[in-house]
């Protein structure tokens, strides 16, 4: 039978140096070394001895984060114990294996066989497609030693040597998922046509995808190395997903006919089975190129918001003494996203408690930062300047963190935009979008500065692009609002009126769709109804006035601006 597993191959360094010089010595301390460290490491990170060899040890194990974190585990026993006596060099690998009775062969076995003599002793060296695999998951360092050809492998194989001392043993066996972000396997797509050419097609659009989800930093996206170790053989998807440590997978194939090509695909969940989305394209080749950019993009555009909202299901389902800082992290979103007062102070204490466990993490200090601008706009907190200040501050301190996170400079970018800094606002926004081509919320927040800076079309098209990424985002009517805005200060006022009220009938009570369906109602003349749309946005925001908006909404020139607040005035909002 043949299958995929993690091989781990050991050896005592000088075994026959020792025994020659102390034969009943060399054998008890070994035995005791087995007894006390080996053994129990192995059966502890899930794995299987299948052969012992004298002085050395082949094990398999179902995932490359277990025999990583017992290697590692073993190498510091073995130094802590016994170095005076005898080292270990360590190789690891992922890989085929073929399983003959007890026995494993084949070139997963090999190449471990091959990588450990490179290993220093009290050493270990790990394939790259086993690096690959390990993400972030596991805490130590490994140095890339680049393509080595290897004793009777055709290949080169990448080598990533172990730097010890630089390690947490705190890893446990099978990776826990409910302990990080949303983890993704995205597997080569199936060539269902007799045309081997279309294999090239099929394979681009699963890397496209590897590469489109990377840029998201709510997830850990496995390597296409690995993944694609999967391709041509039958698989079970709880199996693949306990492989690889993830907790969803992607796969799909492509059939090609005439001058048409049909792709499907579908998003699993990893531990239920369940098809969480599925869609099927059908395009006619005319472009090989723009017809898989054009796939692909969808599939993203479905996969994360998709995954995402998994998260949430999942998260909201945790009792609330079980929540880890990733939890707590996607139920604050949930409830930014009902935009009332009390959602988002239930939102605020959420992040508050997940920064006790995690201080340091980019996307809790930018959905914090998120809750002090929401707040801002909706009166929720009383002093506008001092929330859009403090909105400020969180998105910077998330970008400091993580420099790399999209989400971090959208958040800042709209945090800028409402302290009136329209130049950094712009910088930041079009670096969420160079970070991440896919990122809705770059789209929907540069759609804002877009709007109060008066270029209509740009707002509009850039809403659009955020809606189409993410149809179903809670933040769809902040987006929403950008183009509202830009359709007002040009003087657009149907065009305004009529993107509130679409808004409106998916977020009621959303404050600037609110504020805009009164302004472009006061300005058409249909004095009735705006006088209705002002008593509810007071009932929504009691206390709200001229100044007060003056001081929420940045429009960018004095002209427009006072054009936006005479729009409210002719509407009947108190100055």
């Amino acid at each position: 039978m043949r299958r995929l597993a993690a091989i781990l191959a050991a050896d005592v360094v000088g075994f026959s140096a020792l025994m020659s010089r102390d034969e009943q010595g060399t054998l008890e301390q070994l035995i005791a070394f087995r007894r006390n460290c080996f053994d129990p490491q192995i059966a502890q990170h899930n794995g299987r001895i299948v052969k012992l060899m004298g002085d050395g040890a082949l094990v398999e194990f179902a995932s490359v984060l277990d025999a990583v974190a017992c290697a590692i585990a073993i190498q510091n026993n073995t130094k802590a114990q016994s170095a005076d006596r005898f080292q270990l060099r360590i190789g690891i690998n992922l890989g085929d294996v073929i399983t003959t009775g007890e026995d494993i062969y084949g070139d997963g076995v090999n190449i471990a066989a091959r990588l450990e003599p490179l290993a220093e002793p009290g050493g270990v060296c790990i394939s790259g497609t086993v690096h690959d695999s390990l993400g972030g998951k596991i805490n130590a360092r490994f140095r890339d030693d680049g393509e080595q050809k290897l004793k009777n492998i055709e290949t080169p194989v990448r080598v990533f040597r172990w730097v010890a001392g630089d390690i947490s043993t705190s890893h446990t066996p099978s990776p826990n998922l409910d302990a990080g972000k949303a983890s993704i396997a995205v597997l080569a797509f199936d060539n269902m046509s007799s045309d081997p050419e279309q294999e090239y097609f099929s394979d681009g659009i699963a890397e496209d995808i590897i590469t489109a989800l990377s840029h998201f930093r709510d997830f850990f996206v496995i390597a296409r190395n690995t993944s694609f170790t999967y391709k041509g053989k039958a698989i079970r998807v709880d199996q693949v997903c306990q492989d690889l440590g993830v907790r969803y997978l992607v796969e799909g194939s492509v059939r090609k006919a005439g001058d048409r090509v049909r792709v499907t695909a579908q998003l699993i969940d990893g531990e239920s089975g369940a098809h969480i989305w599925a869609a099927k394209y059908d395009r006619e080749l005319t472009d090989v190129f723009a017809v898989q950019d054009e796939i692909t993009q969808s599939i993203v555009s479905a996969v994360a918001p998709e995954t995402i909202g998994a998260e949430t299901r999942r998260a909201r389902s945790k009792r609330p003494d079980n929540l880890n800082a990733w939890d707590k992290v996607l139920q604050a979103r949930w409830h930014l996203g009902k935009f009332t007062k009390k959602n988002n102070q239930i939102a605020h204490d959420l992040l508050k408690r997940s920064l006790e466990s995690d201080p340091d993490d980019s996307e809790t200090h930018a959905a914090l930062a998120l809750s002090h601008i929401m707040g801002m706009l909706h009166l929720w907190r009383m002093d506008s300047k001092e929330a859009i200040q403090t909105g400020e501050v969180e998105a910077g301190l998330a970008v400091q963190l993580d420099d790399q996170n999209a989400n971090a400079h959208a958040v800042l970018g709209m945090a800028l935009c409402f302290a009136r800094k329209f130049d950094e606002s712009l910088a930041h926004l079009l670096r969420a979008i160079d970070l991440n081509p896919n990122l809705a919320i770059g789209y929907g927040n540069i759609a804002a500065l877009y709007g109060v800076s008066g270029e209509s079309d740009k707002a509009e098209q850039s809403a659009k692009h955020a809606m189409a990424l993410s149809p179903r985002d809670p933040l769809k009517a902040f987006w929403r609002g950008g183009l509202g805005i830009g359709a007002y200060v040009t003087r657009q006022y149907s065009l305004c009126l009529e993107n509130a009220i679409e808004g409106l009938k998916e977020h009621p009570g959303y404050a600037s769709l609110m504020r805009q369906e009164a302004a472009a109602l006061g300005m058409l003349g249909r004095r009735e109804e705006a006088q209705l749309s002002i008593k509810r946005l007071l009932e929504t925001m009691p206390g709200l006035t001229i100044e007060r908006v003056r001081k929420m909404v940045p429009v960018r020139d004095p002209e427009d601006w006072e054009h936006w607040l005479e729009g409210l005035r002719r509407a009947g909002l108190p100055e």
